[in-house]
């Protein structure tokens, strides 16, 4: 068996270096992370020192072990081994390439590897892949923050009035439905998330109902526990509850605030916490696609609001209940009209 040490190395850029073999040479027209043969007694590191100095008259710092990988040229057995390293200086000259390139890694597909650099590449690549999902998470969560805050604003804000609104008349009636279904299937403890002032947790307390409300905004909460409700300021994208917690959860026009990119983040977070065959009410305003502020929006600061076609809104609610209702209510030319879904948290 042949050792051989390869550098990943990269620039200040975040750029790594590739080297195509020159003709006459072995994999000749293939690419590959430079480096060459350990002497004996002679350390990866070492070795990847001394041959890019010699290869390419460069100066370089390998840091720490990347991966080995044992290949078979004919019946020729090398073990492959890389390490990252950082370009310290010089300027490249080539000596066994006859061309070289500081490429990004998701370039690397672009290139033709010797067999036994593949394995680098493909790694680099799912490095890659990683860098990017952890960096749009981090975008999203930073998104959902501000969101957040500035909804938690708006409500505070408007705590007071809400509360002196009188209840429009189709509202009354969705939550007298939702009564008659809770109370047809002994729901006995209901969560409500995004519960405002408390008039519908009050509603269903008041016909015998074990009441929990939560709300992100400290004065809408405040408002429910004036009316003696059990209240608690918190995120219903992290609900503090055991899982299976509630006979139901109720959620009217507050998931309609969550970045569509994040819904299905909440909708297993409220299936965790319900009972088996546990009952979902989810009500939300709809029949066209929106995802960002209302700029029409009277509150300030302006609120986030995310809406779907019926199709889509069912699709994505069937991935994780099923669907016993779902009925839309007109609420004006030209506006979005409301959806009104029953839903039942099935186990298989």
């Amino acid at each position: 068996m042949i050792e051989v040490a390869a550098a990943i190395i990269e620039n200040d850029q975040g750029q790594l270096l590739i080297a195509r073999r020159r003709a006459g040479k072995s994999q000749a027209g293939m690419w590959e992370f430079p480096g060459g043969k350990l002497e004996a007694g002679e350390s990866p590191e070492a070795c990847l020192k001394r041959e890019l100095q010699e290869e390419m008259k460069i100066e370089i710092e390998p840091y720490a072990w990347f991966g080995s990988n044992d290949h078979y040229y004919g019946a020729t057995h090398i073990r492959l081994i890389a390490y990252k390293a950082r370009f310290i200086n010089g300027t490249i000259q080539l000596v066994d390439h006859d061309e070289f390139r500081w490429v990004e890694r998701h370039e690397l597909s672009d290139f033709i590897f010797a067999p036994a650099d593949m394995k680098f590449v493909e790694m680099q690549m799912e490095e890659q892949k990683a860098a990017e999902e952890e960096k749009l998470m981090k975008e999203q969560e930073t998104a959902a923050f501000d969101i957040k805050s500035t909804l938690k604003q708006a409500y505070n804000h408007n705590a007071e009035l809400r509360d002196s609104t009188e209840l429009e008349g189709w509202k009354a009636e969705e939550r007298e439905n939702v009564l008659d279904v809770f109370q047809e299937n002994y729901v006995r403890n209901v969560l409500e998330i995004g519960a405002g002032p408390g008039r519908d947790s009050l509603y269903f307390r008041q016909h015998g109902l074990d009441v929990t409300a939560i709300d992100m905004s400290e004065e809408m909460v405040h408002l429910c526990q004036q009316k003696g409700l059990n209240a608690m300021v918190m995120d219903f994208y992290q609900l503090k509850f055991v899982d299976q917690a509630f006979d139901a959860v109720y959620a009217m026009n507050c998931l309609l605030h969550v970045p569509k990119a994040q819904l299905v983040d909440v909708l297993v977070e409220i299936r965790r916490v319900l009972k088996p065959n546990g009952l979902f009410y989810l009500g939300l305003y709809g029949g066209v696609s929106t995802d960002g502020v209302w700029e029409q929006d009277t509150y300030e600061p302006k609120r986030y609001f995310a809406m779907y076609p019926d199709e889509e809104i069912q699709r994505i609610v069937k991935e994780h209940f099923q669907v016993e209702d779902f009925h839309t209510r007109f609420m004006g030319e030209g506006k979005p009209h409301f959806q009104a879904m029953r839903l039942r948290k099935v186990t298989p």
